[in-house]
């Protein structure tokens, strides 16, 4: 073998010996890694889904939207992500024509966030909309707690439907 084969030789030690340091120090992140996600407690997740279509048809009134409310019980501290999504349908108005979507939390109307979709639409075409509203309570304390949906109108044409809340609790 020349001198040339000598070097790619030494080389491809090199490279083998760098190729089994590198698999020994992921190997050994993955089992550090899997050690800590053992101690990762599970987290309670809440889902509620409806096809059905809801016409928020009472203008400038606050209207719970059906068969979205869920009543969670806590037993320890938490933190809660909440996330409500569905399709809105608005009709066009001469003027403004909006739905807004709000949380009811333990019987409060939260104020914000809102999701807000519609705007003045100069005829009477229909728009759809994909709606998503989503909120972070840090701290919620140990009990029942009741969520549900609400949505209001500006006009009596508008329409909900798929609509879907999803609440996860985080250990605090």
């Amino acid at each position: 073998m020349g001198k040339g084969g000598t070097v790619l030789g030494i080389i491809g030690i090199l490279l083998g010996a760098g190729g089994l340091g590198f698999a020994f120090i992921i190997w050994n992140t993955q089992n550090t890694l899997k050690s800590q996600l053992i101690g990762i407690a599970p987290q309670d997740v809440w889902y509620l889904y409806n096809d059905d279509t809801f016409d928020v048809d009472l203008p400038l009134t606050y209207m719970p939207i059906p068969n979205i409310s869920l009543s969670i019980d806590l037993t320890t501290q938490t933190s809660i992500y909440l996330l409500f999504t569905c399709t809105a349908l608005i009709t066009g108005n001469l003027g403004r024509s909006d739905v807004m979507i709000y949380y009811y939390i333990d019987e409060t109307i939260i104020s914000y966030p809102i999701a807000r979709v519609g705007g003045n639409a100069g005829n009477h075409s229909s728009y759809i909309h994909s709606v998503s509203l989503q909120h972070y309570i840090e701290g919620w304390s140990v009990g029942s707690h009741n969520i549900s949906m609400f949505a209001r109108s500006t006009v009596n044409t508008n329409s909900l439907q798929y609509c879907r809340l999803m609440v996860q609790s985080f250990l605090d």
